[in-house]
């Protein structure tokens, strides 16, 4: 085994939560390192390359790029929502262009701490020691599939993380099961393939109503609401799903059979590098933090990114980076007294 690396901070994530904390670190002189299990974005690798994202990246409204120094619409310029595989490319780009300090491949196997000092093993057997670590594993990796009987371990059942493209759906009769972003573009998508059922708890929400981000925007809605009212798109409210057997769905006052069931139903807080910790989690698995992203349980164990949940924009990008830096400011504050 390889002797320990001895940092000021350890970052565990090299999403855009993570590469944005290390080139506020670098610039606070922080001697810090990021751990990816991948490559750069590794998890925005492994979404629907096409996948849209939520914020918008043009320079009259730009909510994507990390940095206004360096923003992504001047890579690529040719949408004004630019999707999951040109995102990617922006990662990788941001990173080398601050050259920051990114060890890839390195997935975490263990994570403990021992008089104030965390020690990261990863799976190359390589150890990582720190006072200071920050958790930017995001969401991506813990996709959330609600509690019903016989939806696990089905064949019939996935979860929209795993979509990737209509034609794997042809002449199916699929099920899709969500009110937001992504149970309308899959809906969209198969319709066109597809047999197509859309179910919800509660009604769609749109975002030309709300105003809200994470509601089913304006480049879907209309279409949406076309297909659901020329019935090419079938769609119900107020459905709760009792139980699941194979492909045959029990409802609460009817029973239908598919091909396939898609639960676009979002996803919870990914704290797996943590299982070592008993922190105390809300519903959707979010730690239990202070306003600068530091644990109420663990002191100097610091989230940022979708984790460092405070509010319901937390989840979009320019929604977390207004904390980030304050988190990493903190830190810094820490590391005076360490």
């Amino acid at each position: 085994m390889s002797a320990a690396i001895t940092k000021e901070l350890i970052i565990i994530g090299g999403g855009p939560a993570g590469l944005r904390s290390g080139a506020e670190a670098s610039a606070a002189g922080i001697d810090y390192l990021i751990l990816e299990a991948g490559q750069a974005g590794e998890a925005w690798r492994r979404v629907r390359p096409d996948m849209p994202l939520l914020s918008p990246s043009h320079p009259q409204r730009d909510w994507t790029s990390l940095s206004p120094s360096f923003p992504i619409w001047k890579l690529i310029p040719r949408r004004p929502y630019c999707q999951a595989h040109e995102f990617v490319m922006y990662l990788q780009a941001y990173s080398d262009h601050f050259a920051l300090r990114l060890a890839t491949n390195q997935p975490v196997q263990s994570v403990t701490r021992n008089e104030n000092v965390y020690t990261v093993q990863t799976a190359s057997g390589q150890t990582y020691e720190a006072p200071l670590l920050l958790i930017a594993t995001g969401i991506f990796g813990n996709p959330f599939i609600p509690e019903i009987p016989g939806a696990a371990d089905n064949s019939h059942v996935l979860h929209s993380h795993h979509y990737r493209s209509a034609q794997d759906f042809l002449k199916q009769r699929v099920l899709v099961v969500g009110a937001g972003n992504s149970a309308a573009e899959i809906a969209i998508e198969l319709a066109g393939y597809s047999m197509v059922y859309l179910v919800s708890r509660d009604e769609l929400q749109f975002f030309a109503d709300t105003k809200k981000l994470y509601h089913i925007r304006g480049i879907s809605e209309s279409y949406l609401k076309e297909l659901i009212n020329m019935e090419i798109i079938r769609y119900q409210a107020y459905q709760q799903i009792s139980h699941i057997e194979q492909g045959h769905v029990f409802f609460s006052n009817r029973d239908m059979n598919f091909d396939k069931i898609i639960f676009a139903t979002g996803y919870h807080g990914n704290l797996g590098v943590l299982k070592n910790f008993k922190l105390r989690v809300n519903k959707k698995n979010f730690p239990e933090i202070s306003f600068s992203g530091e644990s109420t349980q663990y002191p100097g164990l610091f989230f940022c990114g979708p984790l460092a949940y405070q509010s319901s924009s937390s989840i979009v990008i320019h929604g977390f980076l207004r904390g980030l830096a304050e988190t990493v400011k903190q830190i810094a504050l820490k590391l005076r007294d360490v």
